[in-house]
């Protein structure tokens, strides 16, 4: 048999491992080769290579690297209690926190543990939680008895925290205590939230659409969290979509809610360019690069009211895509979510019909550039007065007229802190948008079959 080949990350691994305190580069070479020696061209290069490659050799920032389950010691994280935790007795994780208890989620299956982690209680007592995934992106652990019955003492509310510390990352050990909203000290908190975004921007400078995922190590590895006071969960802070100073959201005057849009339609509700839509957001401006929903602003602080919707086209309903949007999101997140779960590429005007006729222009929301009285980045999900059952029609390209239903699944009241909006579920492989023909003139799938079965 030939000779194994040696594995410079398992080995760096394993220096970085053993060592009780951070390691400079030069040191974790001196380590390697004092097992085996490092015989490639770039001794340093390789085994920066192997740190690049690793999840859990991490930078402390400042020229040493430690192992990530060892750093987090002495992190204390906050965790905003919301309404849908009491209702499912289930606590749904921030990403910060999610990282803290769970270091190697993203590790090779070599270096994976999603076991239960221990917590010690305010009276000494210990509970476990383990790791639960419950819909897409959301983790989190339903609470155990032990562990309820301490929290139906607090007699807590939506907005209070729960305080976690890491006693031992390593020995998944940690502890927890209870806060009250009106307890906390608010300027002490803010002064927190600002240096973590201070942080996360000068991580994300030069670096588009850095993932929370890289952040939360890096704010953990570098002892951002080792402070008595922790800032609020990082979800409440920062969103990966908005990495630059001073990016608020574009400000519009809404239009009252309403149950039928028809009854706006024909009113001069503002001075309108076509041109250059009003009011547009950078993840909705083609001129910023490439377009994305927004990420909801309500889920990112707690529970919100959420729409699972059910997206197929008319000429292909054994095709769907179940999707999920938060109360404040537009009926343009919709519009580029459906693009994006069927992996179409978003070249044409659009519009939402809210009686499902693309005849009726009384019920009908065009996108950013089309002529109509409403558009899709002014209207959020909760003003359309949906319904369990009701269906919309989304007509996407008025030239090829490819028409989608969109019926409204399920109305969640109270659905957990979250990313949204969101793909749940694909059924069907996505047909082509501009359908290919083969010698004979036959398209492989008919877009317009429903309309000639008529």
């Amino acid at each position: 048999m030939p000779p194994q080949k040696t594995s410079f990350t398992a080995l760096a691994h394993q220096v970085v491992q053993a060592s009780p305190e951070p390691l400079t580069v030069n040191e974790i070479i001196e380590r390697v080769n004092a097992i085996t020696p490092i015989t490639t061209k770039n001794p340093k290069q390789t085994i920066r290579n192997a740190i690049s490659q690793s999840y859990l050799i991490v930078s402390t920032g400042d020229g040493f690297y430690g192992w990530k389950m060892r750093l987090l010691n002495g992190s204390i994280l906050r965790h905003t209690l919301q309404e849908a935790e009491f209702a499912d007795k289930v606590l749904y994780w921030d990403n910060d926190l999610l990282d803290a208890l769970c270091p190697t989620f993203f590790a090779p299956q070599k270096y994976r543990d999603r076991s239960p982690v221990t917590v010690e209680l305010p009276d000494s007592t210990l509970a476990t939680l383990a790791l639960e995934h419950f819909t897409s992106k959301n983790w989190g652990t339903y609470a155990t008895p032990t562990f309820w019955q301490w929290f139906e003492t607090l007699e807590a509310k939506a907005d209070d925290h729960l305080i976690f510390s890491v006693l031992d990352g390593e020995e998944k050990r940690y502890a927890v205590a209870f806060q009250t909203r009106v307890d906390r000290d608010e300027s002490t908190v803010a002064a927190r939230n600002q240096t973590i975004l201070d942080t996360a921007r000068k991580r994300a400078r030069g670096s588009w659409g850095v993932t929370v995922w890289d952040l939360t190590t890096h704010l953990l590895a570098t002892g951002m969290y080792r402070h008595p006071v922790p800032p609020d969960p990082i979800s409440e802070i920062w969103s990966e979509y908005e990495p630059e100073e001073n990016d608020a959201p574009a400000s519009h005057q809404q239009p009252e809610s309403f149950s039928l849009v028809s009854a706006l339609f024909g009113q001069n509700l503002q001075a309108y360019d076509y041109e250059a839509p009003p009011d547009l957001p950078r993840e909705y401006d083609p001129d910023q690069g490439y377009r994305r929903p927004r990420q909801s602003r309500l889920a990112r602080r707690g529970s919100v009211r959420s729409y699972v919707l059910r997206a197929k086209h008319r000429a292909l309903p054994e095709v769907w895509r179940d999707l999920e949007l938060a109360d404040d999101n537009t009926l343009e997140d919709l519009h580029l979510l459906i693009q994006q779960a069927y992996g179409w590429s978003d070249d044409h005007l659009y519009s939402f019909f809210l009686s499902g006729d693309s005849r009726d222009r009384s019920s009908e929301i065009g996108s950013p550039w089309s002529d109509t009285s409403l558009h899709t980045h002014h209207i959020e999900m909760r003003q359309l007065d949906l319904q369990e059952g009701q269906t919309l029609l989304y007509l996407f390209d008025y030239g090829d007229q490819h028409e989608f239903d969109v019926t409204v699944l399920h109305i969640h009241s109270l659905a957990p802190k979250g990313k949204y909006p969101r793909t749940l579920e694909y059924h069907g492989s996505s047909p082509p948008q501009y359908p290919d023909y083969d010698e004979s003139g036959k398209p492989d799938w008919d877009p317009h079959k429903h309309w000639r079965s008529n």
